[in-house]
């Protein structure tokens, strides 16, 4: 645990303890199997503790209670997150201590080797997460969510409608362009482009009058709320998946995705199955790559970009969906070759090497 998590320890408990007595329990109407995060670490935090809130989210979708195993410092470690302490609030959720038992029939995510998984009431099935950056073999990979502010506001009715809601136009990209995403890091520990240096080729690329005009828009200068964001999205034909500041995974490929909206993109191979360009997506490598990909996308025919756009929702419902993921998890419905399930979100592995070679 960080020292910081230490030092800040106070002020977080307090708040996690106004968190829980304040909320209003409403598991009572969720019957399916309980789904619980059994913590032994810190790993989870990253990502602003999104992955606390999309869980918890995705648990109410498929019927479950949601339940967060571990100590008080991480309690508060939680609760000093913006997104960690929505998941604390919401009154499907309850936190419980490594001393007391899970749900007998609950269905278990841990994050360290189940033979270390020392706690009381290890519930009906047990797996571990391997939380980092490399994507293993043979192992089922974790959906990377939507925001969670974009998550509570959609579902899979809406999406629908959203894919063919619009006559869609441009190539778009909205979102952050703040410093931090012009580090070198992207290309010299995962070999694509920055955030910045892609927007930097394609303000190169914009022309007046083209068959299919760029827009870049700074989320800075023109926010747009969360309750429209996949309204603006289904407006567009193709999005520009920028990486983000730390690895290349970003929220704002999933949800384009689901409303139909064509990545461009450069890290497509770490994608489960790989992204194909040409048919869910048009891919790139490098700035001259861009370019190309630019110019492919204006010779296409509406016919084309139609037939592409159907296949990215037929992607995103088959592999994205956060949803039909965890309940095919939780229900044993996946075919896994071992009792582990791979979170490449991260630009570090956080577990150890010998466990990529786990059975």
């Amino acid at each position: 645990m960080q020292l910081k998590n230490i030092v800040r320890f106070p002020f977080g408990i307090r708040r996690a303890k106004q968190i829980l007595a304040s909320k209003v329990a409403t598991s009572e109407s969720l019957r399916e199997r309980p789904v619980v995060l059994d913590l032994y670490t810190p790993q989870l935090l990253f990502d602003c503790a999104r992955h606390f809130a999309s869980l918890a989210l995705h648990s109410a979708e498929i019927g479950s209670p949601f339940y967060v195993r571990g100590s008080r410092l991480l309690l508060a470690s939680v609760a000093r997150k913006g997104l960690g302490a929505e998941m604390l609030a919401e009154g499907h959720a309850t936190w419980l201590y490594p001393n007391e038992p899970l749900p007998e029939d609950a269905f278990v995510l841990c994050d360290v080797p189940l033979e270390n998984a020392s706690r009381v009431g290890k519930g009906y099935r047990q797996v571990e997460m391997l939380i980092g950056r490399d994507i293993l073999p043979d192992r089922p990979v974790m959906p990377y969510p939507m925001h969670p502010a974009t998550l509570r506001r959609s579902n899979h009715a809406s999406r629908v409608a959203l894919r063919s809601a619009f006559d869609r136009e441009a190539i778009l990209f909205a979102g952050s362009q703040k410093s931090r995403y012009g580090r070198a890091k992207m290309e010299e520990s995962f070999g694509v482009l920055s955030r910045l240096d892609i927007l930097n080729v394609l303000h190169d690329c914009s022309t007046e009058n083209a068959s299919m005009p760029i827009r870049l828009q700074d989320s800075a200068v023109t926010p747009i709320s969360s309750a429209q964001w996949l309204p603006f999205l289904a407006q567009h034909r193709f999005f520009v998946c920028c990486p983000g500041a730390a690895q290349p995974m970003c929220h704002n490929l999933i949800e384009a995705m689901s409303v139909g909206t064509i990545p461009l993109i450069e890290y497509g191979d770490r994608m489960r199955p790989e992204l194909s360009d040409g048919e869910n997506a048009i891919c790139f490598q490098g700035s001259g790559g861009l370019r190309d990909a630019v110019d492919r996308i204006r010779r296409l025919s509406p016919t084309q970009l139609e037939a592409m756009s159907q296949r990215v929702t037929q992607y995103y419902d088959a592999h994205l969906c956060g949803k039909t993921f965890l309940a095919a998890l939780r229900d044993n419905a996946l075919t896994l070759s071992s009792t582990q399930v791979v979170m490449p979100f991260h630009s570090d592995n956080f577990y150890a090497p010998q466990r990529a070679n786990a059975a």
